[in-house]
């Protein structure tokens, strides 16, 4: 638990996040997944029985599930938006509309103009928001797009990654370290009839110099980039033909890292890079 959880403590110390605050996060939690036991056991999840189970009293227990539900709804309205931004920065690289036949997303126009596709109709297309400029700052600030001539907007990224150390950024963190320990949870947990969730790790037999990560991070961002982008293309068309509004979503995350070694005294951890 220790290793899992090391890796956060300098951003829970930076936000001001409180021993206390992380005590009431893990006792939500700890709420959440016993309602979700009770219910699956066809049992009633009443706040008496979850505070008799969780060895907590029952205003307590009914204090923590309202702050939850607050905080579903924040989370909720700021993972919609992260999402309508790469859905944008997806539609720009492979909408014909918006890119050349080799997938190079279009300078586009910041007014009309003849012959140009404007911004306005990239936001438009991907329903990302009913304010273009607003938008355009969000994406300038991502590193996402550059302003030319103070005419046409270029696009020099797929990926939107919110900048600096904000709550936008954080949800983003929550949502892939979550990710990943949801599908190293789900192949610990997994009856034999369900499949086995892709999990790969690939990392040096030994201790190498920071030239060697230097090297691989710019292979990566060049080389395995490139596979990246045709996989999102191949995911993109995979999700049209397998559409079900009944359905769940589906993802496949990487990140590089690096492991402390033992001798420093600290527990190995991982620390993502980048992610998409």
């Amino acid at each position: 638990m220790g290793a899992l959880l090391r890796p956060l403590m300098p951003i829970v110390l930076s936000y001001g996040v409180t021993a206390q605050d992380i005590g009431e996060v893990f006792k939500t939690l700890y709420l959440e997944t016993l309602t979700q036991r009770l219910k699956d056991q066809g049992r009633p999840a009443t706040a008496a029985r979850l505070a008799l189970m969780a060895g907590l009293n029952r205003g307590e227990v009914e204090r923590l599930l309202a702050l939850r539900s607050e905080r579903v709804r924040q989370r909720g309205r700021t993972a919609h938006r992260l999402d309508q931004l790469s859905r944008l920065l997806a539609l720009w690289h492979d909408d014909g509309r918006f890119s050349t036949p080799y997938g190079a997303p279009l300078d586009l126009s910041l007014q009309p103009e003849k012959g140009f596709r404007t911004f306005l109709e990239v936001v438009e297309a991907a329903q990302a928001g009913v304010d273009p400029s607003l938008v355009l700052d969000e994406l300038l600030a991502a590193g996402c797009v550059e302003v030319h001539a103070e005419k046409f907007v270029r696009c020099i990224s797929r990926t939107f990654i919110p900048p600096g150390a904000d709550v936008s950024r954080i949800v983003f963190l929550g949502q892939h370290v979550g990710a990943m320990n949801a599908s190293m949870a789900h192949n610990i947990l997994r009856a034999p009839s369900e499949p086995s969730y892709f999990e790969r790790v690939m990392i040096t037999g030994g201790p190498v110099s920071k030239e060697f990560r230097d090297v691989a991070l710019n292979h990566l961002n060049t080389d395995f980039q490139q596979l990246i982008e045709g996989l999102d293309r191949w995911w993109e068309a995979k999700e049209d033909e397998f559409s079900d509004p009944a359905g769940s979503r589906y993802g496949l995350c990487a990140f590089f890292f690096e492991e402390q070694q033992p001798d420093r005294g600290v527990e190995p951890h991982q620390t993502p890079i980048s992610a998409s």
